[in-house]
């Protein structure tokens, strides 16, 4: 999960980088389980997920990442401000993967030994709340074992479905911080820019 930083006008470069370049790379290397790209016009941040179905992979997918990131940057301008590797928890896709949709992005920086609780609590308390709103598309949940960090990513058809959300799911977000191990929980909004995800609806 790469994270990128560059003025909202060049956005569009990225976007057509990404599918044009790093998707087509990423479908030929081994391995490869899909890809992603979150972008928030606004402030000109963009999130480009890959997804490996095994350990080894990933790691052997390393320089097609460091490629990809170093040539995108390159293109758009701007910088990286983050790169992380996740372990996939949670796959609850009702819908399969669209671009236009809206995504709620939580990061939470919790406690490593805290991860499985995060897991049970966005099982048994959150997904069932989610999964009875209108417009849900999607959770994700994704976890570093090593780090205590996790983002949960939640999948909505519109915009509006999205806010109408919010009342349903704030009061949760602050309970799973605490199963976390967390202070608090970053929340941002971004619009699926790309999504190919090859792996089933529900994991």
């Amino acid at each position: 999960m790469t994270r990128l930083q560059t003025s909202p006008d060049a956005l569009e470069k990225g976007i057509a980088f990404f599918k044009e370049k790093v998707v087509p790379k990423a479908r030929t290397t081994p391995g490869n389980g899909g890809a992603v790209l979150l972008v928030d016009r606004k402030t000109g941040t963009a999130i480009g997920i890959t997804m490996w179905e095994t350990i080894h992979a990933l790691n052997a997918s390393e320089q097609f990442g460091i490629d990809s990131r170093t040539q995108s940057v390159a293109e758009m301008g701007g910088s990286i401000v983050d790169v992380d590797r996740f372990e996939q928890m949670i796959a609850d896709r009702p819908q399969p993967p669209k671009a236009g949709a809206f995504v709620r992005f939580n990061t939470v920086l919790g406690v490593p030994d805290k991860i499985d609780n995060v897991i049970k609590f966005m099982q048994k308390q959150v997904l069932p709340v989610l999964q009875a709103q209108k417009g849900y598309r999607a959770t994700l949940v994704n976890v570093n074992r090593m780090t205590g960090r996790s983002s949960v990513a939640t999948v909505w058809d519109t915009l509006a479905d999205l806010e109408a959300s919010e009342p349903r799911v704030s009061a949760l977000r602050r309970d799973a911080a605490d199963a976390a191990g967390a202070s608090d929980v970053k929340v941002e909004i971004f619009e699926t820019a790309f999504a190919e995800i090859k792996q089933p609806s529900r994991v």
